[in-house]
């Protein structure tokens, strides 16, 4: 009876000093440059540097600092007021590192260094 309350003590114990410890990770922080343009205006909306953690959407990194729209599909509709006309077709594409992405941004996951760049733009 006694090994048995032994055994028991030692498996709480054991289990509390896992649950005390550090069991948070660590996720890489990783720098990326944004320019975002209307080609249709001739104006640079923004140009800015962020550092976010490493694994994170474009999605998220561009909704937590622009006033954005974005459909169920993860596809970008509007930046800043700067929305697509699909009667007109002016659409939002983006690059990344020149070149051409062609997932929605949802989809996207920053990596360390990347310069993504918005264009609103005639699509013909």
């Amino acid at each position: 009876m006694k090994q048995i309350k032994r055994l028991f003590i030692i498996t709480i114990l054991a289990t509390v000093m896992t649950a005390c410890g550090n069991t948070s990770t660590t996720a890489e922080e990783v720098s990326i440059s944004l320019t975002i343009t209307d080609q249709t205006t001739n104006t640079t909306i923004s140009e800015d540097d962020f550092t976010v953690q490493e694994g994170t959407s474009l999605q998220t990194v561009l909704e937590e600092n622009y006033d954005v729209e974005v459909t169920d599909e993860g596809f970008l509709t509007a930046i800043e007021g700067h929305q697509q006309n699909t009667d007109e077709n002016i659409f939002w594409t983006y690059e990344a590192n020149g070149e051409m992405v062609n997932e929605g941004i949802a989809d996207y996951q920053v990596e360390d260094e990347d310069h993504i760049t918005f264009d609103l733009q005639v699509i013909e």
